[in-house]
This record gives C-alpha cells, structure tokens and sequence, in this order.
C-alpha cells in the first residue's frame, strides 16, 4: 500500500490513479519551485499536492505519520526573495537586502504560528499543531479541516439571514479577539479564508498566509488585496493596520452572506461613500445588528469599530447606537494620487469577485483609463423616468439595445417612492468591453460591437410590499417597518402566552384581512403582496416573561440543581424591562443544554461544564437565545464492576465511536477506568451523542490459573507398591 499524493488516503502499490480523488501521479505538473510530492519535513510530515500559492507561502496537503492525520504544511517561500531550483528541497534565498527581507519574514511566519498554537485551539479558528525550520526556510503544521469554503456556500446561491449571518460571524470573533490580543493581524479576511466543517463548525484559515515584509531601506512592496474585503489602510503603505482590519473585512463578510453582495471597494468609499444599509436593500434585520455591522464597516479607522471584542458585544447587545461619520472634503487630497485615478477603472480592471493586485514602485504611480471606454452610470437615487431616460440615451448614441426591467420593488416608508435601490450590473462596468461583459449574465456583444440584454432594478415602492419583505421579521421590527406606532395599543395588540420570544408574530391585520403568522412565513406565499394602508394597518403579538441579567454570574464548575430561581422580566419598551414579581429555575429551559455525558469521576450529573457567554456581559433573553447559555452534563455512565463489553453495549447505538482497549485487552474482565479521545485525538472529560469519539476501555488483567495444591503445602509422596509375599 501507498499513500495518494492527491487526498493522503491508502492505495494499492500498483496504482497510479488513485480511486478516491481520482489524482494521477504520473501526469502531475507543478512549479518546479514546489516541493516534490512525498518529501518529508520534520521527520514525519509528509508533503503531497499543492493547494494553494499566495506569492508569499505554500499550502500543501500533508500527512502527520506520526498521528496519522491529515494536515496542511505551509512553507515560507516569498516570490520577491527566494526560489527553489528543481528537485531540491534547500530554498535558494536572493542575496542584499532580499537576504535581510526573507530572514526577517520567515521569523515573523514562525513566531506568529507559535503563539497561535500557544492559545490551545482557539474557537473559531484553525488549530497549529507545530513549527518546522528545515530546508533554509519555515513550515507551519495545521489543522486539515474537512468541508467547503464560505465562498463555495455563497457562490452556490446560499444567502444567510441577518440573524444566521450573526451566529456565524460571532463564532469567528471569539476566535479572532484572542489572536488579536497577541498582536497578530489577519489583514486577509475574505469568504475564501472561512471554513465551514461538514460537522457544522466555522473556522478561520490562513494567518500569515499572504503577510508582506518590508524594511527601512525597501523601495517596492507586493500586497493582495480581496476586492470589497480590505479597508483603505491596505492601500497604503504607510496604512497602520490593527484589529480593526480584520474588523472591516469580517463586517465585509458578514455584508456578503446577508445582502448577496460584496460592499463597495473601500477606496471608492474614500471618495464617495454610497453603501447601503442591508434594511435599505429590503434585508430583515434588527436596528442593532445593523449598526454594529456598518460600524464596522466605517471607512476611516478611527471611525471604524476598535476591536473584534467590541464588534462582539455590539453584535450581541440591544442597545447599539451607530457611530456618527465626519464628512472629510480635505481628506481625499492626502489619499494616494494612485487610488484617486484607479478608482474609475477599478471595476474593469478586477474580476468579479476576483483579488487586485498591485506592484507599486511608490505611492505616486499613476493608472490610466481608455477614454473610448463606455462605463455604465450608477442608477441608484435616480428616479424610474430618469433611468430609462438616460439608458435610451445610451442606446441612441451606440446603437445598442439595452433594456431596464423595473418590476422588482423594496417596500420603504423612509425612501421616495419610484427610486431605484440596486441595479444588476454594477456601476461603473465598461460596457464597451467585450470582456467585462463575459462576466454578465443579462448583457452580451455582438461581432458588431452591438450590446443587447438587460439590466435588472429593483426600486423603492410606498404602495405594497411582498410577503417575503416581512416574514422574518418579529412583531417589534415589522410594526416599525410599517409605520405603526408600538406605543399604540389599538395597533399594536399584545397576546399573553407562555414558552414564547417575546414579539413573536400572532397575526397581522390589513384592508378587512388578516394574515396569520404561520401564513405569512409558508415559502410557498413568498411573492404574495400587500397593499399598504397606514390607518387600517395592526400587528398582534405574544409576550411572556423572560430572563434578564445586567450583569452575567459565572455559572461554570456549579451544579444546576445549586442554582437559585432567578427573576422574570417583561417589557416596558424596547429599552426598558421591568420584574414581574415571578422567579423560575434555569433547569427545564432552553437556556440549558443538557445532552452531554461524561465517565469521568470529576464530574456529577447537573455539573455546568461550559458558559457560552462571558460573565459579567448584559443577557436579554427576550428575543430567544441563537444557542444555550449553560452546557450541563446531563448523565454520567459508571462502569464501576461493569465488564469492558458491558460498557462497549451502551455506546454500540451511537454513530461516530471507536472502541478499544487497554490493559488485558479482554473485553470479558471488569474495568478499571475509561478514557474518551475526541477527532483530533485529545483527551477529553465530557462529550455529546453523535461526536465522532474514540473510548479507550482499560480493563483488569486476567487472573493467573490456580494450582491444585493448597499453598505452603508439600506434595503428599506417592505410597511404594506393596510386596507380593504368598508362597514365601
């Protein structure tokens, strides 16, 4: 047997095709540059296929032979300062200041892995397993994460809601606050970078992946830079960039999963600022979300969200006040005269969704832009009339034939009515490029140079609204969509029922009709309307009591049996709660997860194992909880005089578990203790039903056979034959 090359499963000796992945070693092209497929690096990782090159590291699928794991080397090799010849494993390091350039990036590469790998696997983020100097260079040793990338997800047709797309960027916070808080930066956060695992886990990739190094005397500087992801900072050579960074891009993701669309190049924004917020865009999405994302989403640093801790409190918080942006007419003059004469072009220049790249001598590098080139104008703000208008224009000039589809709407209180919200084709496309029209789908050339097809509006509309519009929404936010007051009882009616989240939709009434609840939210009615009607109008909701803490306890090491009932609250207003006078226990709610088991001695049923927020942080659980607040183990197995096979029938129902043993290895003798591995082969105290598990049963020796005899005692002599004396 041999190891595939391709995926790092087993294959039969003879195969040069491997029947896994299909990968073919004898028809295998790569970069001479790159390591041979099977070279070994700190004596038991070993290297197969490339997976990726960022022009500063190599990401190669390898094989832990040690842990028998699959795992991802990353090998330093900066295009600006080194090679590698052909068949050599020793990288060859450009001399002058490339020597000093590469020395002090491969020292960088290997300290930042190291104190990543220090945080012992930190959520969110891909787990480091070691650091390797061999070969005049450094490798990096992590975790290969089974699943697909968010952009594979996105690119799919996947579209997150509001409140999915926070769960999901929370869980790479609590992650990214930690690294940050070892002064380590990502600086390329992009749908490309995040991992969802094929057991529902979200981790963030590639630290380090395409880190630039430069020194006092360095006169060029090659950056990558992820289209709509990187902030204006990572423009600039001068940019100072921090945690904030990371906060733009990953507010830039969340933006992607809720609306479908990547933001605006951040240094477009610089000069003018037209990004819409996702409620403007007919997204469903609470006030507070929404400010802390575009916080985040701040152009300027010092008008951006801080830090990844504060863009987690903010996304968890119910009171988020949008941080106010200075208009800066002076500014833009200090911005790089690059940016200012790039920006008109960016978009012709790019692929869509593609990466820029830029070789910059110096900051005052000068782009040029064909003047024959036809760039579509931005339709957003213009009325129906004045678009078609000016796309009549555009045909009578060129001889084109361009259509304006305006049926989609947005419903909107707060915009004029008839004025166009998001536009298909983005602005400033160059329709006069062939190229750039391979790229749209509702627009194509002819051999005449004759552009047909159609751009697709959707336009703000005061008029209806779809079901689609408001189904997600809670009571609360509906009535604010709709213009009612909620202060007013007669509109917004209040129905007392226990076990729900408080503003949960009963029913809506409109022009003599009511629509449920369940109706409103069935699929299938999705594109049903509604014709607005500010005076007859209502919304019904439930309201229950709930909990409330200012100030979260610290619940881990309690047992929940020791907790006290705690106080119920109800709402005033959408600040303000109040007690109700009634307290209820923790123990039957959904705050509690107790589905977790445990053999270890250390814990007791009902011990509180894990908090999913930090102590000391505000908990309105009002709206529902995205996940428990306590995990609890909820039963404890006793294999206290049970056989190893005993204890081997109460996992045999569960999917995911490996049983071994140790000890006598002999299933039928009692066991002495029991050990639980989790699958990166780690030792852990609690697990849950279906965790792919390894159950390390140690049982007794066997007893060594007894002798016949009676210890301490001598053998009886045999008796001597007795003589045979008849006819002496």
């Amino acid at each position: 047997m041999k190891l595939c090359m391709g995926c790092m499963n087993q294959i039969k000796e003879h195969l040069s095709t491997c029947p896994y992945c299909g990968f073919n070693e004898t028809t295998l092209r790569q970069e001479s540059y790159y390591l041979d497929p099977g070279t070994v690096v700190g004596g038991k990782y070993i290297v197969g296929r490339v997976l990726s090159y960022g022009g500063h590291t190599v990401s190669y699928l390898g094989m832990d032979a040690e842990a028998n794991r699959k795992v991802i080397v990353k090998e330093y090799l900066p295009s600006d300062f080194s090679t590698r010849s052909e068949g050599e494993k020793e990288v060859t390091i450009y001399s002058g200041d490339g020597q000093e350039q590469f020395e002090q990036g491969v020292t960088n590469f290997l300290n930042e892995a190291n104190r990543i790998q220090q945080l012992q696997n930190p959520e969110g983020i891909a787990r480091i397993y070691d650091c390797v100097v061999e070969n005049e260079t450094g490798y990096v040793i992590s975790e290969y994460i089974e699943g697909h990338t968010l952009k594979e997800i996105l690119d799919s047709g996947k579209k997150y809601s509001a409140e999915e797309a926070r769960v999901f960027i929370k869980n790479i916070l609590k992650g990214l606050s930690k690294v940050h808080q070892l002064n380590i930066v990502h600086c390329d956060i992009s749908p490309e970078a995040i991992m969802v695992t094929d057991s529902g886990d979200i981790k963030l990739l590639d630290f380090g992946a395409t880190r630039y190094v430069t020194t006092a005397n360095s006169k060029s500087l090659s950056i990558i830079l992820k289209r709509g992801y990187a902030p204006e900072e990572q423009y600039r050579s001068r940019g100072i960039r921090g945690p904030w960074t990371d906060v733009y891009a990953l507010a830039a993701v969340m933006y992607r999963m809720i609306t479908g669309m990547v933001p605006p190049e951040s240094v477009e924004r610089v000069l003018v600022d037209e990004i819409k917020e996702p409620s403007k865009l007919g997204i469903s999405i609470s006030e507070n979300v929404e400010n802390a994302l575009m916080n985040a989403l701040n152009v300027y640093q010092e008008e951006r969200t801080p830090s990844a801790e504060i863009f987690l409190k903010e996304l968890n918080s119910r009171n988020v006040q949008r941080i106010k942006v200075k208009k800066r007419k002076s500014k833009t003059g200090k911005f790089p005269i690059w940016a200012k004469c790039m920006v008109a072009g960016l978009f012709c220049v790019v692929a869509v969704g593609g990466v820029v790249l830029y070789n910059r001598m110096s900051e005052n590098a000068v782009g040029t832009i064909d003047s024959n080139s036809i760039a579509l104008n931005d339709l957003r703000g213009m009325k129906v009339e004045e678009a078609e208008k000016y796309i009549e224009n555009l045909n009578t000039e060129n001889n084109w034939d361009i259509q304006l589809d305006t049926e989609n709407y947005i419903f909107d209180l707060n915009a004029e009515d008839g004025t166009i919200c998001n536009q298909s084709v983005e602005p400033s496309t160059v329709l006069s490029d062939p190229d750039t029209l391979e790229s749209i789908d509702t627009l194509e050339m002819d051999s005449d140079k004759k552009v047909t097809g159609t751009i697709i509006c959707t336009r703000y509309s005061k008029e209806k609204l779809h079901y689609s519009e408001i189904n997600k929404l809670n009571a609360f936010a509906m009535a604010k969509k709709l213009g009612i007051d909620t202060a007013d009882k007669e509109r917004f009616k209040k129905v007392e029922k226990d076990n729900t989240n408080y503003y949960d939709l009963v029913e809506i009434q409109t022009n003599n009709k009511t629509i449920s609840a369940k109706e409103l939210k069935d699929s299938s009615n999705a594109d049903k309307e509604i014709v607005y009607d500010d005076k007859s109008m209502s919304v019904s909701y439930y309201a229950s009591e709930f909990f409330y803490w200012d100030s979260l306890e610290k619940f881990e090491g309690k047992n929940l049996a020791g907790l006290p009932d705690y106080e119920t609250y109800e709402y005033v207003n959408e600040t303000k709660r109040k007690k109700t006078g009634n307290k209820k226990s923790l123990q039957d709610t959904s705050l509690v997860d107790d589905s977790y088991y445990t053999f270890s001695g250390n814990y007791r049923e009902g011990d509180i194992v894990k908090q999913t927020q930090e102590p000391g942080t505000e908990l309105d659980t009002s709206q529902g909880m995205d996940e428990a607040l306590l995990y609890v183990i909820g039963t404890k197995f006793t294999y206290s005089g049970n056989t190893g096979t005993q204890v081997k029938a109460k996992l045999d129902s569960w999917n995911n578990v490996t049983v071994k043993y140790a000890g006598s290895m002999d299933s039928s003798q009692e066991v002495l203790g029991v050990s639980v591995q989790n699958s990166e082969g780690r030792n852990i105290s609690y697990f849950k039903k279906g965790q792919p598990l390894t159950v390390i049963i140690t049982t007794k020796e066997k007893p060594k056979p007894k002798l016949d005899s009676k210890p301490n005692q001598s053998p009886k002599p045999k008796s001597k034959p007795k003589t045979n004396t008849h006819g002496a």
